[in-house]
């Protein structure tokens, strides 16, 4: 468990089922909690249950985010991580939109960079973003993500279509040398 001075973070375990099947129930669907076709996932609470049992999970590659009272503010996660190409899939998620202005998504940010970028190495990170998530695109774009292109109408819900934007944040300590010709 990490403590910081707004926030618990720690493996997610099977007691937070409840929290993230909360999360996956909300009425706007989420970038991060999309399936690998880019649609829209509403599993039920033991297929939850079953998720939290794979080896990404149990070996420590998703987190729960608790605030100092110990009630659960949501999930962070660096997801397909490639040490060999040197980025992972950064992903946070909060239930209540208003969480991303506050300290506890700052510690959350925090703590998924200093395992990307110090102790993983990696070289950046990139976060997708439904058009929908206008408090997560600004929450990335005051942490330093910078915009690396969207796909136009790549998921239909809530009767309308949704672009879905990548973002990126490059390792700070990493520098990359262009070769002159």
């Amino acid at each position: 468990m990490i403590r910081g001075d707004h926030t618990f973070i720690r493996g997610t375990e099977q007691d937070d089922v409840e929290a993230l099947f909360q999360l996956y129930m909300l009425d706007e669907p989420k970038a991060g909690l999309l399936d690998a076709r880019r649609e829209r996932l509403l599993p039920n609470r033991d297929e939850i249950r079953d998720l939290l049992t794979r080896k990404e999970i149990t070996e420590g590659g998703f987190y729960t985010v608790e605030g100092r009272t110990g009630a659960i503010a949501g999930f962070c996660s660096l997801r397909g991580l490639s040490t060999e190409a040197g980025y992972a899939e950064y992903s946070i998620h909060f239930g209540d939109s208003k969480a991303y202005e506050s300290p506890v998504a700052d510690e959350a940010h925090a703590f998924l960079c200093e395992r990307a970028f110090v102790r993983l190495g990696l070289r950046k990170v990139l976060a997708h973003v439904l058009s929908s998530e206008s408090a997560l695109t600004t929450f990335l774009q005051r942490s330093g993500f910078s915009s690396a292109g969207v796909q136009r109408e790549v998921l239909f819900a809530q009767g309308g279509w949704h672009h879905l934007e990548t973002f990126v944040l490059n390792n700070p300590t990493h520098h990359v040398y262009e070769r002159s010709i």
